[in-house]
């Protein structure tokens, strides 16, 4: 008798315990809910601020990538244009990508490898050394055959090698 007198206790206490609501997931706080951005490491810059900390502005992230396939996909195409009026415009784009490609990826290695207490110093070194290597790039599509023919005549033979002969 006892037994049966526990069990339908139990019974009554179980079928209340259900009456009562549960806490769903809309009820849970979340922690980034509230949270400061000033307290996040990896905090958005944008601006001025953007540029020389490349790696981590709200922009350049997709800069990044969006270089990446333009690359590419145009690489290929400069070099069967290559000798051609049509691959000026695409020595020039390349000549514009290739240092901002070079500039972010740069900036992830130097906030990855370079301390803290001189990644200014160094992210400032190297946007002077983007800028010159993009007034290279302008220089030798403006005033020079192209990119793609000057990396051609890498791999072209030398034509005093065929005088020598």
């Amino acid at each position: 008798m006892f037994a049966t007198q526990r069990s339908l206790v139990r019974a009554a206490s179980t079928a209340a315990t259900r009456a009562t609501p549960r806490s769903t997931i809309t009820n849970v706080r979340h922690f980034r809910q509230s949270a400061p951005a000033k307290y996040t490491e990896n905090k958005q810059v944008s601006g001025l601020a953007g540029v020389i900390e490349a790696d981590n502005a709200t922009f350049t992230v997709k800069a990044f990538h969006y270089s990446s396939v333009a690359l590419l996909g145009l690489t290929p195409v400069a070099f069967v244009l290559s000798p051609s009026p049509l691959a000026i415009p695409v020595d020039f784009a390349l000549g514009v990508l290739f240092p901002i490609h070079a500039h972010i990826g740069m900036n992830n290695i130097i906030s990855d490898y370079v301390p803290k207490s001189t990644q200014t110093l160094a992210r400032v070194a190297w946007l002077g050394v983007t800028g010159v290597m993009l007034l290279g790039f302008l220089r030798v599509n403006i005033e020079g055959s192209g990119i793609t023919e000057t990396v051609k005549t890498v791999w072209r033979e030398s034509p005093n090698k065929k005088q020598q002969e």
